[in-house]
């Protein structure tokens, strides 16, 4: 079978429009969709590289404050474990009988630096509690108070059940 001229120019034209057409659908078009959408997510990405930027300063401030106040912490108090601080504190309160756990636990994201110290107290009176917190506020920093609850006992009113959660920071 032989193909006279014209059915050759027909064959050659239809290739090269198909092959524009693929060159077009596999190449050019995807590549202006990308280029389309990279156009879309320019500024929503400056506004989050701006948003990192604010964080970054905010958290070198963090930091910044954080060695202000574990330098404000005697040497002397940032040897002793979070546990036996709030075990002089509780001595010295009175309230040992008192209490009913003492749950440890380290923070989670926060390493070694932070631990969280649950205690909780039963039948403990107004006057014990007073000298209890009285006794944390005056002593030096590396720690705060995240919860209280204090319940006056259903029997006996004049005992309160206490629970604390606290946060130690370690120097």
């Amino acid at each position: 079978m032989k193909i006279s001229g014209r059915e050759k120019a027909f064959l050659v034209s239809g290739a090269c429009i198909i092959g524009v057409l693929l060159v077009f659908h596999l190449a050019l078009y995807p590549a202006l969709k990308r280029a389309r959408d990279l156009e879309r997510l320019i500024p929503q990405k400056e506004r989050e590289l701006k948003e990192l930027r604010l964080l970054t300063k905010e958290y070198d401030s963090l930091k910044q404050l954080r060695m202000v106040m574990a330098q404000k912490v005697p040497v002397e108090e940032r040897a002793l474990s979070p546990l036996s601080k709030l075990d002089g504190w509780v001595e010295r309160s009175g309230l040992r009988q008192n209490i009913r756990s003492i749950k440890p636990t380290p923070a989670v994201g926060g390493g070694a630096e932070v631990m969280t110290v649950e205690l909780s107290l039963e039948k403990a009176d107004l006057p014990h509690l007073t000298r209890f917190l009285y006794l944390i506020q005056s002593s030096p920093g590396g720690f705060r108070i995240a919860r209280m609850a204090i319940k006056p006992r259903y029997t006996t009113p004049r005992f309160l059940d206490i629970t604390l959660q606290m946060v130690f920071y370690r120097g």
